[in-house]
């Protein structure tokens, strides 16, 4: 029997109780993960049981308890903040853990990295490549030769088309398409069930079919 992974899920919200949810998926099929229980800095959530398993405790706190380095995967939606707690939990030597949900559909070719989550009913085409600590969530289809740089994020019901590029930090939000071959500049967002015939420059917030900037971020 392959050796289970310990997981630690970072953030226990409702993003971190789907990617529990998806873990428990995988582990009716093919037992892969021992979930120990999430971490979080919120300290009135320590001690709670939240969808079946416990909250232990900050980062930095529970690291002391480990004789061995655990694995994790972050669950917290912002980008950018997402970003800040993963160099908190890889400078204490905890390894990216990437989880995904049995029902995926993912296609020869497809490049996956570390501490990734993909979520259920989601397609990964071919030769799509997906970075480190990226959220594809529900429902969403990944096009062929396209490309998903670092804490990214795909909310549910998304769509990348055919070789585009979603640059590091990019947000695509519910119901919106990223058109062939267009990009997602850095840390900038593509709104609710906007279309994108153009390519976004970094850090704004697009909206609108077909997507305009409609904010810049400071």
């Amino acid at each position: 029997m392959p050796q289970m992974r310990r997981l630690i899920v970072i953030g226990a919200g409702g993003f971190g109780q789907e990617i529990v949810w998806a873990a428990r998926n995988s582990n009716s099929k093919n037992p892969s993960y021992e979930i120990i229980g999430y971490c979080d800095d919120d300290r009135d959530k320590i001690g709670k049981n939240i969808y079946g398993c416990k909250v232990l405790g900050m980062i930095e706190d529970i690291n002391r308890n480990f004789s061995e380095s655990p694995g994790f995967v972050c669950a917290i939606g912002n980008n950018r903040q997402r970003a800040t707690v993963v160099r908190r939990a890889l400078s204490l030597g905890w390894i990216p853990v990437t989880v995904i949900d049995p029902s995926v559909i993912v296609a020869d070719g497809v490049v996956i990295g570390d501490g990734t989550y993909v979520g259920a009913g989601s397609i990964l085409s071919p030769y799509s490549h997906i970075g480190n600590h990226v959220i594809i969530n529900h429902h969403c289809s990944i096009g062929h030769d396209s490309t998903l740089e670092d804490y990214v994020q795909v909310s549910p019901g998304g769509r990348v088309s055919g070789s585009s590029t979603l640059k590091e930090g990019a947000l695509l939000s519910s119901n919106a398409v990223l058109g062939p071959g267009k990009k997602i500049g850095r840390y900038s967002v593509l709104g609710a069930c906007s279309f994108a015939m153009t390519d976004i420059p970094d850090q704004v917030t697009s909206i609108g079919i077909p997507a305009r900037v409609a904010m810049h971020h400071v």
